[in-house]
């Protein structure tokens, strides 16, 4: 007599259908539409912020920065400054013309915002802007990092700030217009649903 009972067979594999919500990342599958930005959000003798372009997604967008360090001063000095700063992603916030703004605190803490603290309505969309890091990187005096904004913006201009303090880049804002995000967001092409 055996103790334990034999193990049932093995169930037939199932297929995993999670997916992440529609407000949390750009949309998986899905080839986005880029717009041409290429706006200074900063400049100093040291190096330059910009707003490179917009990939523009049905469900929101990517804003994607760039940081170009001076290649005329003394690399050791800048890069190392903005490489310490980039090691914290840097702080990105948006204003839509309806007033909804969001942002993003330039710590390694605030990277993801928990999706439990992000004040949602009973169908579980927030209901306020939201801007969370999509990753970034670089080194030799250049890099770049995205941002993805939920929703889609209103008609109108969105402002869009950026700053990196710890590397001495003060706060400048570069004004994109709402509708081309939006007519972009149309174009963009889903591969798989």
């Amino acid at each position: 007599m055996r103790f334990f009972e034999p193990e049932p067979p093995p169930s037939e594999p199932g297929r995993h259908e999670w997916a992440p919500p529609a407000w949390d990342r750009p949309s998986e599958g899905t080839v986005p539409w880029l717009v041409s930005i290429n706006a200074i959000v900063h400049q100093s003798a040291d190096a330059v912020i910009l707003v490179e372009s917009v990939a523009a997604y049905p469900n929101g967008f990517v804003i994607n920065i760039g940081i170009r360090a001076n290649p005329h001063q003394p690399p050791q000095e800048v890069t190392g400054r903005i490489h310490q700063a980039g090691m914290r992603f840097p702080r990105i916030g948006v204003r839509f013309s309806d007033g909804q703004a969001a942002g993003h605190e330039a710590s390694t803490r605030a990277r993801l915002r928990p999706t439990h603290e992000v004040p949602k309505d009973a169908e579980g969309l927030p209901t306020a802007a939201v801007v969370r890091m999509t990753g970034g990187g670089g080194g030799g005096g250049g890099w770049r990092f995205g941002a993805w904004v939920y929703p889609l913006p209103s008609e109108g201009p969105v402002e869009v700030f950026v700053s990196l303090p710890l590397a001495g880049l003060d706060e400048g804002k570069v004004v994109i217009d709402g509708a081309e995000i939006r007519d972009a967001s149309q174009r963009a092409t889903v591969v798989w649903d």
